[in-house]
């Protein structure tokens, strides 16, 4: 809060001099300036009084001393009689700066006492606050879509701190959760009528490393993972070259055929007029950033919509054919001159041709509706020409941060569209669907791997200046006269329902889960709340022609990577399914392989808009809550449902503690009182996420464990842990001729009773389910989460690096002494029994799939270091003892 005080000296008549309070709008941008709302303005009257007080919770002995700068102090002001304010509370350590405030109501309050006391009138206007406050968030009915980054957090982590007795400021946070309640509502109401639509999106990128397209791109744009031997080449028809025609024989000819026809359907164009040529291209030069942005009115990329409107009644449609490409090209021009200057299309009509003929007859169907190139970065959207009149609004940015932070051949480009869809037969405006506002962005990020903080700070970068023209004025906007045209509202790439984001990011690590971008996300530093389906595809840089190359096509002297990926962040009232990520390594053009994603986007009826339940970080983490916040009207009610959740990481905890979960929780009424409710709840401890050597000093079985004093001695420990002596023996003794243990699932059921067995002491009781293999399934299912759930895997983090060093079984073998007795015991019998299970018939040609499968589990990954240890040599480790 915020005290100031006035007089208004320039006033005709008496004036009572007023008291403000303030308090800081809580906004959710953080480029925001901070700005305040006034809270209460109290007239400084006769009897108007502020008492001072020293805080209960920091009573201390000793006597009371205003200049005490550590002591926090209770401030009340008193608004005095026919006053419509009660008495406010407020608290405050400024003892500097109270003092003031304290010596000049007394001077206002002694002037107003020398004047005559005239009747004063007040009207309440508290109330008002909550409804008029200002915030970042746009009104429920504007044509600005809220910031994803903003409505995807949870109610209750935006508001302001508060604990038990102390609440915060309830203004602000009534503004909050009304809002969020009433955006929903809106939600529900407005869109009660919409049917579901599904719009199917096929997005790939490619980065073409300055390459004219000479292949077929069909697997690409039609999001095949594999082309059919049968499945026609769809490259367009070509002249006859003849090989002694051509001036340098290192010219491609399909790539100088694409070159000639690109070039002459730009010439066509610009002869054809300056409004053809304007409805091809809008050219801007900005200082060195070669910046192109083309909306299409009607026809193909190609411009040929007379030569396909016959043919286009003759194709069919097939169910899976996507709705919507949009294709990002990156490295498209790698010349010095496109950085200086403005270039002409050639390069995108020569790419668009291609993808076109990648359609086959197919490309009938379609048209392009916006493409936005800044120097090397292309982005492309083609739609169905029957879906056209679906997307309006279209409009196109584009951010460079290359050389000196600001060139175009490191950036990004961005386009962002309104789609309203239409069930089939209807037309607009006879029905309108649920639209939503789709946004893609195609970023290419600073190279190499000690580039990670620069790729982040980019990406951050890119968030702040990646900004659409809304075409809607501001408030504050200069009216006419004012020597410049009316300011309009920039919007971000994140305000919008769903966000597609594709990346092109150098040389990332092979190693998965060391991939930066990955832990980029993992750890907030960019990227947070993005999604990215698990890559399953091999890397898809670098690949290399006439240099040294593995057996797989990788350029030796560079790392392959996981370059090029495809993220998409949404809202809670649109449903996104992805239902493919694939590369497409039969297109070799380039020292890149594309990648594509397939996409579901269906806008959400209102009773399929869901609430996830989260747990917040203001409450215990086991405690998962079903609301945070909410808004009760006069008459109803709400329920709040809690839920005990146990995690390993919580597990761990209490198994070596107290089993008696006891939290008070807070219900704060804003503007009203706290209510105080207690939850307790009874754990039972696991052998389950635990260590080895907490394990080894269990007297018993771990249910039967009162208190961790119980523990045995460290000297009278057993030599490794029941529970994986039992488990390894059971799989020894009856598991050994089973195919596929380890490579498939076990019955979840039957896992869990032999967890049961484990933390009880009791017999397994698995005879019900006779010779069935899935039950030995499921006790390797059993073995594999114990060792996963260990605090420590056996093998220590700390020897990680060491072990994927040793060169021979005899150095692999010494530097097991190094390791505790226990996770020694551990090693040689898990050894012992996947070296026998290897030298089984049904095994001989699948203990380097074994060994893959293991190796992560026994050299669990330390995920919070930046530093990858060797797979190979990890692998090459565990080889030593089971080959």
């Amino acid at each position: 809060m915020v005290v100031l005080t006035g007089i208004d000296e320039t006033a005709l008549r008496p004036t009572p001099s007023p008291v403000f309070v303030l308090s800081e709008k809580s906004h959710r941008l953080k480029t925001v300036p901070a700005e305040f709302v006034l809270d209460y303005a109290i007239p400084v009257i006769n009897s108007f009084s502020i008492s001072v007080s020293q805080a209960r919770r920091n009573t201390s002995s000793g006597a009371y001393t205003v200049g005490q700068l550590r002591t926090e102090l209770t401030v009340t002001i008193d608004p005095g009689r026919d006053s419509p304010y009660t008495p406010i509370t407020l608290q405050t350590s400024d003892i500097q700066g109270l003092r003031k405030v304290l010596d000049e109501c007394k001077r206002l309050r002694d002037a107003s006492s020398a004047e005559p006391e005239d009747e004063y009138d007040f009207e309440p206007f508290a109330w008002v606050a909550p409804y008029i406050a200002d915030d970042a968030v746009p009104p429920l009915l504007s044509p600005i879509p809220p910031d994803l980054r903003t409505i995807k957090k949870p109610v209750h982590t935006r508001l302001s701190v508060a604990s038990a007795g102390m609440p915060g400021n309830d203004i602000s946070d009534i503004e909050l959760v009304r809002e969020d309640w009433m955006r929903r509502r809106v939600e529900e109401n407005l869109f009660t009528q919409s049917r579901k639509t599904t719009l199917r999106i096929q997005v790939g990128t490619f980065n073409v490393n300055g390459k004219m397209p000479s292949q077929d791109l069909s697997a690409w744009v039609r999001g095949q993972t594999e082309r059919s031997a049968s499945a026609p080449a769809f490259i367009p028809p070509l002249k006859e070259i003849s090989p002694l025609s051509i001036g340098e024989a290192q010219k491609n000819p399909v790539e100088e055929e694409f070159m000639l026809s690109a070039e002459a359907l730009h010439l066509n164009r610009m002869a054809a007029g300056p409004e053809a040529a304007a409805a091809d291209s809008d050219s801007n030069i900005t200082g060195s950033d070669t910046d192109t942005s083309t909306v299409a009115s009607a026809g193909p990329c190609c411009g040929e919509g007379a030569l396909v409107s016959d043919a286009r009644a003759a194709v069919p449609e097939d169910a899976n054919d996507p709705d919507m490409l949009v294709l990002a090209f990156q490295e498209l021009d790698l010349s010095t001159e496109a950085l200086l200057y403005s270039s002409t299309t050639v390069r995108e009509d020569a790419w668009c041709m291609a993808a076109f003929a990648g359609l086959g007859e197919k490309a009938a169907l379609y048209e392009k509706l916006v493409s936005k190139q800044l120097v090397g970065m292309l982005l492309v959207i083609v739609v169905k020409r029957r879906l056209r009149a679906c997307f309006s609004e279209i409009r196109t940015c584009s951010v460079g941060t290359g050389i000196m932070g600001m060139l175009g051949n490191k950036g990004a480009t961005a386009v962002q569209l309104l789609f309203t869809p239409t069930p089939s037969g209807a037309t607009l405006p006879e029905y309108e669907g649920k639209p939503a506002v789709l946004t893609f962005v195609n970023s290419h990020l600073a190279a190499f791997d000690e580039m990670f903080e620069k790729r982040n700070a980019d990406f951050h970068e890119l968030s702040r200046r990646l900004q659409f023209d809304s075409g809607i004025v501001a408030d504050d906007a200069v009216g006419p006269g004012g020597g410049y045209g009316a300011a309009t509202i920039p919007l971000s790439v994140f305000q919008t329902d769903i966000l597609f984001w594709l990346l092109r990011e150098e040389n990332i690590k092979t190693l998965r889960k060391f991939d930066q971008l990955a832990f980029a996300m993992r750890n907030k530093k960019a990227f947070e709340d993005f999604v990215e389906l698990p890559i399953s595809h091999p890397p898809t840089y670098r690949f290399a022609a006439g240099v040294m190359t593995d057996g797989l096509g990788y350029d030796l002297k560079r790392k392959p990577a996981w370059t090029d990926r495809i993220l998409h962040m949404t809202s809670s009232t649109v449903s996104v399914k992805q239902t493919s990520y694939a590369s497409h390594p039969t297109i070799t053009m380039s020292d890149h392989r594309p990648v594509s994603a397939g996409f579901d986007v269906e806008p959400l009826p209102p009773h399929e808009i869901r609430n996830i339940n989260l747990s917040t970080p203001r409450g215990p983490r086991w405690l998962r809550m079903s609301a945070m916040t909410g808004l009760v009207l006069p008459g109803e009610k709400a329920e709040i449902s809690l839920t005990a959740y146990v995690d390993d990481a919580i597990a761990s905890q209490l198994n070596v503690s107290s089993t008696r979960l006891e939290e008070t929780l807070v219900l704060h009424t804003a503007l009203g009182r706290d209510h105080f409710v207690a939850v307790t709840s009874d754990y039972e401890r696991t052998c389950y996420a635990t260590s080895l050597s907490w394990l080894v000093r269990l007297p018993g079985p771990v249910r039967e464990l009162k208190s961790p004093t119980e523990l045995l001695p460290e000297e009278r420990g057993v030599n490794a842990p029941r529970e994986i002596m039992r488990l390894v023996n059971w799989l020894m003794s009856n598991a050994t001729d089973v195919e596929d243990l380890f490579f498939e699932r076990g019955d979840e059921r039957v896992v869990q009773q032999i967890r049961e067995s484990l933390d009880t002491g009791a017999e397994f009781s698995v005879d019900q389910y006779g010779s069935d293999p899935k039950v030995a399934l499921a006790f390797a299912d059993a073995l594999v989460q114990f060792l996963e759930s260990l605090v420590e895997p056996v093998i220590p983090t700390a020897l990680h690096a060491r072990c994927a060093q040793m060169s021979s079984r005899d150095e692999a073998f010494e530097l097991l002494d190094e390791l505790p007795v226990v996770n020694v015991n551990v090693w040689i019998s898990l050894t012992a029994f996947l070296h026998f299970i290897g030298q089984q018939e049904a095994y001989k040609d699948r203990v380097e799939r074994l060994v893959a499968l293991i190796t992560p589990i026994l050299f669990r990954d330390d995920l919070s270091s930046s530093v990858p240890v060797s797979t190979v040599g990890k692998r090459n480790f565990l080889r030593y003892f089971i080959g």
